[in-house]
């Protein structure tokens, strides 16, 4: 069973056995920047846009647990060393499925969340005028800050920042150890479902 089912499979016992005790349920939209760790990575994709869904069920007292997926796909130019200035078009697909556990505090109309957890993550890079590409999974830790403000009832508007470390274990004459993780800032709604 690979990194992704198995974080499904975790995500459905934990998400059943905790909906019956569960006193919130909203789900959140958002879309946002990613801003990656790796230098190499920024060279070559620039800035980033990511977008999100997430699921929230929030316990009596101040806990409760949260499951998502976000999606990122980028395109830039590679410049391979000693080729004389050759560019390659690269693409770039992320996507991942945090599991967290979070303490959130209500204070009037807002409420904000801070938590950690997990996320796999599936990545692909694809070099488009040459046969190379790059494929791979990865579970690794997450951390989140987040913060809703009611406006209409159930919708609030929804706000994250959250950091996510992706060693991939690959390297390249300027990278040993290639991360694709980074700093990721979000924005959208968020509906109360009960």
């Amino acid at each position: 069973m690979n990194a992704g089912r198995g974080v499904a499979v975790f995500l459905v016992v934990l998400g059943l056995a905790a909906a019956a005790q569960a006193q919130e349920l909203s789900v959140s939209l958002a879309a946002g920047s990613f801003r990656a760790s790796e230098e190499a990575y920024r060279e070559i994709y620039g800035p980033s846009v990511l977008f999100s869904a997430d699921l929230w069920l929030k316990f009596k007292g101040h806990f409760g647990l949260g499951a998502g997926f976000a999606g990122l796909s980028d395109e830039g130019r590679a410049v391979p060393i000693g080729e004389d200035g050759a560019e390659y078009p690269v693409k770039f697909r992320r996507t991942s499925i945090p599991v967290v556990v979070f303490y959130q505090l209500d204070i009037k109309a807002v409420a904000i969340r801070f938590g950690a957890g997990l996320c796999a993550h599936r990545y692909e890079e694809t070099w488009e005028t040459v046969d190379l590409g790059f494929t791979g999974n990865k579970v690794s830790p997450r951390f989140f800050a987040a913060a809703t403000f009611a406006r209409l009832g159930r919708l609030s508007l929804f706000g994250s920042a959250s950091y996510a470390t992706i060693p991939t274990g690959a390297g390249s004459p300027l990278v040993t150890d290639v991360n694709l993780g980074g700093l990721q800032l979000l924005g959208g709604l968020e509906i109360r479902i009960f």
